[in-house]
């Protein structure tokens, strides 16, 4: 059984479909607003928007006394979770398709399973996990030969490690705070070093219709949007399931990349997809002691969003339902 074979309630499917599109679609819309921004100003234009749209939103929320009185690991979280992988995705995709910049940022759940047997508490893994780790990076080396790659590929690969740290941090140091008040003072912090390296750093944009628009998207949508969304899911899943549930994104990215930028789809690119999801999916094996348990535990009749979250951690160990308790 898989870690997302589990029935998923209507609320899982829809958050299922959702962040798949908005975080499949930001790397076909940063490729378009590098055509009149340079990277650091794409970041800090698409954090600064999303900051504004939820601020107002988490105000109310417990934003005050979250940025008072934990203003230090959400500042940890600003930086690998938003400064970090955003600037590097950005200055990698002046080499890197949007597809494919897309598939080697599917990359990050290997990264959250190999961090997590050294972060907090170890994760039992089913056999040939370490194989599946093998096959998706060897899915990495692959697309590294796709011509016209570059260096921007491991700038890329570096944020995918971002990600699974700010995933991490996020389910250890945040795992009763509402998720848009966390994304809120999340961007918020992040906005102001972000503005201020942009007009340092990067001359005067050349604003269009179509950069303005694509930079409109990336804040609203993929970035305000698309953080609530992840987040809830870590929430209600733990960050290895929930970067799992998000694996139609890549295909999001690479049908966008194809059918509206016209990049190229090359059989390096085909394989090297293939060997990197097919590797997540082997190393994301529950261990059969983990599907022995499972299959013993009734699935609650409620369809409702708490029913799917108590099945998943029914299927826990012992000791992680004990960490969780400490937690709360």
């Amino acid at each position: 059984m898989y870690a997302w074979s589990l029935p998923m309630s209507r609320r899982g499917l829809l958050l299922f479909l959702t962040v798949a599109v908005l975080w499949g679609i930001p790397y076909l819309l940063i490729s378009v607003a590098l055509e009149g921004l340079g990277p650091v100003s794409v970041v800090a234009g698409r954090v600064a928007l999303g900051a504004v749209i939820l601020l107002p939103l988490a105000w109310r929320r417990g934003l005050p006394r979250l940025l008072r009185e934990h203003w230090r690991p959400l500042l940890l979280l600003a930086g690998v979770e938003v400064i970090a992988p955003f600037t590097l995705i950005a200055i990698g995709e002046r080499t890197v398709p949007s597809g494919l910049t897309g598939v080697l940022i599917a990359t990050e759940p290997l990264f959250i399973l190999a961090l997590s047997l050294f972060w907090g508490r170890r994760e039992r893994l089913a056999r040939g996990a370490g194989a599946g780790v093998a096959l998706g990076f060897l899915g990495v080396v692959v697309l590294l030969g796709v011509k016209g790659v570059g260096g921007g590929a491991v700038l890329v690969l570096t944020a995918a490690a971002c990600y699974a740290v700010g995933a991490l941090v996020m389910h250890r140091l945040f795992p009763t705070v509402p998720p848009l008040t966390v994304t809120a003072g999340m961007l918020a912090l992040a906005a102001v070093p972000l503005l201020v390296a942009a007009a340092a750093l990067e001359p005067a944009p050349q604003i269009t219709t179509r950069v303005l628009l694509a930079v409109a998207a990336l804040g609203i949508a993929c970035t305000a949007g698309g953080f609530t969304c992840f987040f809830a899911l870590i929430s209600a899943e733990g960050p290895t399931r929930a970067s799992f549930i998000t694996y139609l994104a890549p295909v999001v990215a690479v049908v966008a990349g194809v059918a509206v930028l016209d990049e190229p789809l090359t059989s390096h690119a085909v394989a090297g997809t293939l060997l990197i999801l097919a590797g997540a999916a082997v190393a994301a094996r529950r261990p059969a002691r983990m599907r022995t348990e499972s299959s013993s535990i009734p699935v609650p009749e409620s369809g409702g969003p708490d029913a799917q979250h108590d099945v998943f951690v029914a299927t826990t160990s012992k000791s992680d339902v004990r960490s969780e308790t400490e937690r709360a």
